[in-house]
């Protein structure tokens, strides 16, 4: 199961943290989770290449996480889009997805 924590904090988004894979396919014939993983990469991208916004990345086989000590509003749409996209991609398959937004005041 592929476990997606959005984190917002006065109302913004900073972050996510990705773990695990869907398991719907096998291992590298999984579109559910290659579609987790193009999606949340390119806002990685997006966010540290393109708006050039200083974040915390890390990344390895099964997890991604994105934080933000400085969001912006730019860093925010981003990952809204982000949130959008994956709460889509993954409405109708929860058996394999679990996704919540946790609120860090």
């Amino acid at each position: 199961m592929t476990k997606i924590c959005f984190i917002q904090k006065n109302g913004r988004n900073v972050g996510f943290v990705i773990s695990g894979h869907t398991g719907k396919a096998e291992y590298g014939k999984d579109i559910l989770c290659s579609a987790i993983s193009a999606s949340s990469q390119m806002a990685v991208l997006a966010i540290t290449e393109v708006a050039m916004e200083k974040a915390d990345v890390k990344m390895k086989d099964g997890f991604l996480s994105l934080m933000l000590s400085k969001p912006t509003k730019q860093t925010d749409l981003v990952l809204t889009s982000l949130q959008k996209t994956l709460e889509a991609i993954c409405a109708n398959e929860k058996k394999y997805v679990k996704l919540e937004v946790r609120n860090d005041i």
